[in-house]
């Protein structure tokens, strides 16, 4: 046996013991999106909450997370989601920059600028979304994870209606027009994609099944800086609770 056959030996078989070591886990994740699209603080516009609703908001996904060696605790895992994101609020407003469209009797008017009232806001959006995290396994019970997010909005639905109230076309300084009630809906104006942050922890509940918790946190405003609907930039801050199968 020549020389050559002995390298490509030794490196397939270096090749082999390394593939052997490889630690690999395959998961189903399956659970519910409890949260909501808002600013991250509460602008002055906004003067009081009457009530939030969450949305039913499933999320169902699949994770491939890879450690050198079963009693390495370092890894990282890749996955892809359905994710589902809505909620329902009511709140009061002053001076709240938004476009709405009212029905006079005769027709439909439009009208920009700073309606004082009440508003009620629903969302109903969903995401193919791609996590990618690097993982802690300090033991068989508990896994950690910290990474980020890429998600594709495929179907968009942000809409409501305000009342009782006026607005100022144009701005605040504008024509008061009463309000009795009127509509917006802003889903054909939203960003197509999203970016943000990601973690949280799973904690083995049987053999193969375990239980997770896992906060999304979008870095990136949902409608485009030149949006003229609101004045104040909103965010997909999101909380996953479910569970996690080992397959």
């Amino acid at each position: 046996m020549n020389i050559r056959n002995i390298f490509f030996i030794t490196i397939l078989a270096f090749g082999a013991r390394a593939q052997a070591q490889i630690h690999l886990e395959h998961r189903i994740q399956a659970g519910f999106n409890i949260g909501a699209t808002a600013p991250v603080g509460l602008p002055n516009t906004i003067r009081k909450i009457n009530s939030y609703r969450p949305e039913f908001c499933p999320s169902l996904g699949y994770e491939l997370s890879w450690r050198p060696s079963a009693t390495h605790k370092w890894g990282a895992a890749v996955g892809v989601k359905l994710d589902y994101k809505g909620m329902t609020t009511k709140d009061e407003v002053m001076y709240f920059h938004t476009m709405i469209t009212m029905d006079d009797g005769s027709g439909k008017s439009e009208f920009e600028g700073a309606f004082t009232g009440k508003n009620k806001t629903t969302v109903r959006n969903a995401y193919v979304s791609f996590p990618i995290s690097a993982t802690y396994t300090p033991n068989d019970n508990w896994r950690f994870q910290l990474g980020g997010y890429m998600a594709w909005l495929f179907s968009a639905n942000f809409y409501g209606n305000v009342s009782d109230g006026y607005i100022r076309n144009g701005g605040s300084l504008g024509e008061k027009v009463s309000v009795s009630q009127a509509e917006f809906d802003f889903g054909t104006d939203m960003r197509r994609f999203d970016v943000g942050l990601q973690g949280g922890a799973e904690r083995r509940v049987g053999k193969k099944l375990r239980v997770m918790g896992n906060l999304n946190w979008g870095l990136r405003p949902v409608f485009p800086s030149d949006f003229r609907g609101m004045d104040f930039p909103m965010y997909n801050i999101y909380v996953t609770l479910g569970v996690a199968y080992r397959i």
